[in-house]
């Protein structure tokens, strides 16, 4: 490009040289014009020279700024992709050990089923009907000792120790926690640490009955509570009520599921011992 401005400019210098001049008497006045012809056209072949050129680095620093643009991106793109790589290598190995506990969870829950059909083959009955049997059996036992409230109800005597059943009847079992010094109904496992207990004796238990709450999950198995429900004697008809709370040190008292409040009677004179007399189920979620 400057090559190209410099031989322009030597053309025009050429062409003003040589074309005639006006005719002047003094030789003086004619080389005095030449001169300032020759230097306007050097003027204007200068000017037009720095234009150029003042163009050129116009270009030159917006080609340079595209191109550190252009490398900014490219450095953009190349941390997205590095990235990328990354954030596929962590979830192929994530996939890789969900699927391996994926697979051993079936292999155990395989385990468990193949052991629950040797059970139910072996014994002639599935779970399932040996809790609809239990329910069975509970509902029957509660509609007697109701009858037996009843019955009671319409005596004018209290009832002797071996004139009446001793059941427990209408029994809820609701878990919560103390709040404020009350007791505040909660039905999430997170939160609930102890079970109030409603119920109702068809009689006073005498002094040689003892009474004991137990409690137990939604497997039957019984969880230890601090203290058992032992010899609350009350009144013929009497409500009953009294909080328990399991005997585990863990923040968390109770998981998720079904659980079942069973009260059983013991009688040292008659000989029975744990003889069950009343059940009541609550839910945790």
């Amino acid at each position: 490009m400057k090559h190209l401005l410099f031989t322009l400019w030597l053309c025009s210098t050429i062409i003003c040289i040589s074309s005639p001049a006006k005719s002047q008497n003094n030789p003086t006045s004619k080389k005095n014009d030449s001169l300032k012809s020759l230097l306007s056209s050097y003027q204007d072949s200068l000017a037009f020279y720095k234009l150029g050129d003042k163009m050129l680095r116009e270009t030159k620093l917006k080609l340079e700024d595209k191109l550190w643009a252009t490398e900014n991106q490219l450095d953009s793109v190349q941390k997205l992709l590095n990235n990328a790589r990354y954030r596929e290598r962590r979830y192929r190995t994530e996939a890789a050990r969900l699927k391996n506990l994926l697979e051993g969870f079936e292999s155990k829950v395989d385990s468990l089923q193949k052991a629950y059909d040797e059970i139910a083959v072996s014994s002639g009955a599935t779970l399932a009907e040996y809790r609809k049997q239990i329910e069975q059996l509970t509902t029957e036992r509660n509609n007697l000792a109701n009858k037996v409230q009843h019955s009671s109800k319409q005596s004018v005597k209290p009832a002797k120790e071996n004139g009446m059943a001793l059941f427990a009847v209408n029994i809820q079992a609701t878990s919560g926690k103390i709040y404020q010094g009350r007791f505040k109904t909660i039905t999430r496992a997170l939160l609930a640490d102890r079970i109030r207990v409603i119920f109702t004796l068809t009689r006073a238990p005498s002094s040689n009955e003892k009474i004991v709450i137990k409690l137990f999950d939604s497997s039957n198995q019984e969880i230890a509570l601090i203290n058992d429900y032992q010899n609350k004697s009350g009144s013929l008809t009497a409500t009953q009520q009294l909080i328990i709370k399991p005997a585990i040190d863990a923040p968390q008292k109770f998981s998720r599921g079904n659980y079942s409040i069973r009260l059983f009677l013991s009688n040292t004179k008659q000989g029975i011992q744990n003889q069950p007399i009343g059940i009541g189920e609550f839910s945790l979620h």
